[in-house]
């Protein structure tokens, strides 16, 4: 049984690229008057440009969860909302949208021990994953794949199953959203690495960077600590 498991979140951790998040948004925004709609694209696109100018906006963590939090401030139904979601995604799955992966990350993840077990995690509808993953030439280098996660709650249960009965110290979870990624993680004692996009730092991680590049060599630390 492998002594050191790697979680990794997909988007905004191992998939990059907020191109898909305007096209969404603007789906979204179909659903109001003229007016509040202009105004909704203009929000999400300050927020793009790191300058958020609405209470909803200047908490989030990615262009996706900007369009979840300015759907509801300007009162788009939530069915609405995931609809559009879902056909974004589908549309990502077909090739649009420009995306790509943090710099060196296939090298770096064929560069560690046979024996890590690597997992990707992520509440990205599970069927558009294989293609992304394709496209990124990341499709073969997890050793799990795991959509419609449901994170945060659902996270638990996906830990149990990973860990199988191993201590939580053989576990490092890392992302970019400490509520879904981090958090279930870091309260049964497992390790996390925390990817602050945005200068808000989160005091439980057990390490933080600006970007995933930066904290690969905390990651190679941690897995040669485990497997020695």
């Amino acid at each position: 049984m492998n002594d050191a498991i790697l979680l990794f979140d997909y988007d905004g951790t191992v998939r990059l690229g907020s191109e898909h998040a305007t096209h969404y948004a603007r789906l979204v925004a179909a659903h109001l008057a003229p007016e509040d709609r202009d105004a909704l694209l203009a929000a999400h696109a300050a927020f793009l440009a790191g300058k958020p100018t609405t209470a909803s906006t200047f908490d989030a963590y990615d262009a996706d969860n900007a369009v979840r939090r300015l759907a509801g401030e300007f009162g788009v139904a939530d069915a609405a909302r995931h609809d559009a979601y879902i056909a974004t995604r589908e549309r990502m799955a077909a090739g649009e949208f420009d995306v790509w992966t943090p710099k060196g990350f296939r090298e770096f993840l064929w560069s560690l021990p046979r024996s890590v077990e690597v997992a990707l995690v992520t509440n990205a509808p599970a069927a558009t994953l294989e293609p992304v993953l394709e496209r990124l030439e990341l499709d073969g280098l997890f050793d799990h794949v795991i959509g419609d996660a449901g994170k945060p709650e659902g996270l638990d249960a996906i830990l149990d199953e990973l860990l199988e009965e191993r201590p939580p110290e053989t576990l490092l979870s890392i992302g970019d959203i400490p509520r879904n990624d981090l958090a279930p993680a870091a309260d049964r004692g497992c390790a996390t690495l925390y990817i602050d996009h945005y200068g808000r730092p989160w005091p439980r991680a057990t390490a933080s960077g600006a970007t995933l590049e930066e904290l690969y060599p905390f990651i190679h630390r941690w897995v040669t600590e485990r497997i020695a």
